[in-house]
């Protein structure tokens, strides 16, 4: 049975509460785009009774709701940014419309502010869970490769929390989440806080709890249905580690030299 109807056919077994979010979800189509946390302060309905909601019609729980909305809503049809073109042309519009929409979201200041909070920092630590972790893995891979060797990634979230408490206000940490409300991601980032690091956030949502604990961020509001961003586009993630590492190659010679050094350590192993 569909979402919709489910909602439809118990209506008059919802409380005040739970009439007034169904109110919102049949006025705002848009809510599979959007974080819990988003709908708590527009619907004014609270965390707990979205849950129970949730539970009540069939979901397990938020995220579960919107992936079940957005298939029913898609299925039988075209993406609207995909209809008549090709295959790659209408891929081509799909990225360039999310990277114009990142471009907009990001400027020079905040580039050049966490360029130079990275040449500062005594260590950086990068955080990544799930779908994010890879981004994080670039990052670091990057970052090694142009001579900040004081840099940590771990997959293991005790790890990280580990590798957080022995942070200092001298320490950057870099957090990358899509939806900026992974638990594990948030219980690390108020430990790395309580030791007074730097928070540098890189997520898709500005109302998520994760920028509210952050001391900069960049956004790349991508807006796509939340079963899509299960496998979705990263690449404004990709776009924005483009930028900040070029910035860095551009602007500082203690990064070209190491780029060079490491580069030649491996020059002899290239066919």
């Amino acid at each position: 049975m569909l979402i919709t109807d489910i909602i439809e056919s118990q209506g008059n077994q919802f409380s005040a509460t739970e009439r007034k979010l169904v109110d919102y979800i049949r006025n705002n189509p848009n809510i599979i785009f959007k974080t819990i946390t988003e709908v708590i302060e527009e619907s004014k309905v609270g965390y707990g009774s979205i849950i129970r909601f949730c539970k009540k019609i069939g979901c397990e729980g938020f995220q579960d709701f919107k992936i079940r909305l957005a298939t029913e809503n898609t299925n039988g049809e075209k993406k609207s940014d995909l209809e008549e073109d090709s295959l790659l042309g209408s891929y081509r519009k799909l990225v360039f419309k999310q990277l114009n929409v990142t471009m907009r979201n990001i400027d020079d200041k905040t580039i050049i502010d966490i360029a130079q909070s990275i040449i500062q920092a005594r260590k950086i630590v990068l955080l990544g869970f799930g779908g994010s972790y890879p981004m994080a893995e670039e990052f670091s891979y990057r970052l090694l490769r142009m001579g900040f060797d004081n840099t940590s990634l771990d997959a293991d979230n005790h790890m990280q929390s580990y590798r957080v408490s022995l942070l200092n206000e001298e320490d950057v940490v870099f957090v990358f989440s899509f939806s900026g409300t992974t638990k594990e991601i948030l219980d690390t980032v108020n430990v790395a806080k309580k030791y007074n690091a730097k928070i540098i956030s890189f997520t898709n949502h500005v109302k998520s709890p994760l920028v509210k604990l952050s001391d900069m961020f960049l956004i790349t509001a991508i807006r796509i249905p939340a079963l899509e961003a299960e496998l979705g586009t990263r690449l404004p993630f990709y776009f924005i580690i483009e930028v900040l590492t070029n910035y860095l190659y551009d602007n500082y010679q203690q990064v070209r030299d190491a780029l060079k050094i490491t580069y030649d350590s491996v020059a002899k192993k290239q066919m």
